[in-house]
């Protein structure tokens, strides 16, 4: 008797302490900023951006190419919606895409190709709004922009660092573009030192990310297995050590022709990094 009414008086104790684990777990979720950027990519309409269309943009970026609002001011307009939702989203500082490293080259990446198209149009959201007239609309863009770029790599493998890097340069040519075509306050510079400090010198997490993508499962033999092993080190350690880059080569040179061919190029690989770093000091030399 005094055992039942042992459990029983535990009942609501476990109930209350389940209940609080499920609000903390779903405060947890909730916080994710992947979860908001999904539903963003979920509200894009006719957002697919060519490679082409990609390339007339970074003209307009370059300075080389004026731009044109009446060419992508209905595009923008369309994804209002969906642009600000992705702005509310880099307000949360969590953003876990959920990659199953498991399933190794097989994982899901279109999160990367929807987060690209994103990204292209809120660039174009920002220029719309500085050529009409409202530079804090484009400051704020820009701003959240940059976040965004940002939180795509993270946890991610190569090709999402490399799609972040293109969007993070993005931002940053438009930060120029910006500055250049309208002028900003000494408030509104402010507010983009501020988006830009966190990205530090290399602005993405270069090591972390191909270290991961040189661990994707892969069928090796143990050969190939203990060259890998040599490799990654070595291919980590470049990154604070470019000069290392012609030994690194011959590591790769020689490994089993089964492992090469899954080796990504390490000099184009530096070379990404070198010019997010340029762009990166260069933009902050103008605010």
């Amino acid at each position: 008797m005094k055992t039942f009414r042992l459990i029983a008086a535990m009942i609501p104790l476990v109930a209350v302490s389940f209940g609080t684990a499920s609000v903390q777990q779903r405060a947890r979720l909730g916080e994710n900023a992947a979860l908001r950027y999904w539903s963003a990519f979920a509200q894009m309409q006719d957002a697919a951006i060519t490679d082409q269309q990609a390339k007339e943009l970074n003209l307009i970026f370059d300075g080389t190419t004026p731009y044109d609002d009446l060419k992508y001011k209905e595009l923008v307009e369309k994804n209002r919606a969906a642009l600000e939702t992705m702005i509310r989203g880099t307000a949360l500082a969590n953003c876990d895409w959920g990659v199953d490293e498991k399933l190794g080259s097989e994982a899901p990446v279109d999160y990367v190709r929807k987060a690209l198209a994103l990204g292209r149009l809120n660039v174009l959201y920002a220029f719309h709004l500085a050529i009409n007239g409202d530079k804090d609309g484009a400051v704020r863009v820009l701003s959240a922009g940059l976040h965004f770029s940002h939180d795509v790599a993270n946890g991610g493998t190569l090709f999402a660092t490399v799609a972040a890097k293109n969007l993070l340069a993005a931002h940053l040519r438009a930060v120029a573009f910006v500055l250049h075509m309208a002028g900003l306050s000494p408030a509104q510079r402010s507010l983009l030192r501020g988006a830009i400090a966190p990205l530090g010198s290399d602005g993405l997490d270069w090591q972390s990310n191909m270290k991961r993508e040189l661990e994707i499962p892969h069928r090796l033999d143990s050969q190939a297995s203990a060259a890998l092993a040599r490799i990654i080190p070595a291919y980590v350690g470049v990154f604070n050590n470019p000069s290392s880059l012609p030994e690194l080569q011959q590591v790769i040179a020689s490994a089993p022709q089964s492992l090469r061919e899954i080796i990504p190029n390490p000099k184009r690989v530096v070379e990404e990094k070198q010019d997010l770093t340029d762009k990166l000091q260069q933009t902050r030399a103008l605010l």
